[in-house]
């Protein structure tokens, strides 16, 4: 697979990354001209990946929205058992 770095905001590629093994929200793992995996990482939090040329994908806010972060989880089950707790708010 090829995937595409972009700037937030803008459809042009920053960089191309061909023969990706992977990807996360932080990096991108790719297999090398020389048969070596080459990790890409840590990625500039203005930067976004696309699978497709035209950067209309988001791949690393997708990857984030099914796999939350710890801090991000969290926060979550803090509120829901305020919720629980205290009725929710407004109330």
């Amino acid at each position: 697979m090829t995937v595409y770095l972009y700037k937030i905001g803008t459809n042009t590629p920053v960089l191309t990354i061909k023969n990706v093994q992977s990807c996360t929200a932080d990096s991108v793992t790719a297999l090398g001209e020389d048969g070596g995996l080459r990790t890409y990482a840590p990625l500039a939090e203005d930067c976004e990946l696309s699978s497709k040329a035209d950067c209309s994908e988001t791949l690393r806010a997708d990857w984030r929205a099914v796999h939350p972060s710890d801090k991000t989880r969290i926060e979550e089950l803090e509120a829901l058992v305020a919720a629980l707790l205290f009725g929710g708010e407004g109330e």
